[in-house]
């Protein structure tokens, strides 16, 4: 995998959290690490990258939280509509571009 840069130490943080709670959650259900692999169509490599909060594609863990029923909880966790700011603003126009003003494009 081609390396990252600078990634925040939070982002580092909630990739270790996120994959420990995801081998837990397997370890509630009674699975093994073989078990969910098989059933989202990755590796087991790839499954043990993500329970150790190591970086992987977003399908491959989007596959994992289906298989570990934590997928739709995930998705409406991004739900701008539930943040305070969303809340705040659901009845004002949303526009369906942001647009960038011309001076300052290209900066």
């Amino acid at each position: 995998m081609p390396t990252r840069g600078h990634v925040p130490v939070a982002v580092r943080r909630a990739e270790r959290t996120m994959g420990e709670n995801l081998r837990t959650q397997r370890t509630l259900l009674g699975l093994t690490a073989a078990m969910v692999a098989e059933r989202a169509g990755i590796s087991p490599g790839t499954l043990r990258h993500i329970e150790q909060g190591e970086p992987v594609r977003s399908e491959a863990l989007l596959k994992v939280l289906r298989v570990l029923g934590m997928l739709n909880p995930v998705v409406e966790a991004t739900d701008p509509y539930h943040t305070d700011v969303g809340i705040l603003r659901a009845n004002e126009h949303l526009p369906q571009r942001v647009r960038v003003p011309r001076e300052d494009r290209g900066r």
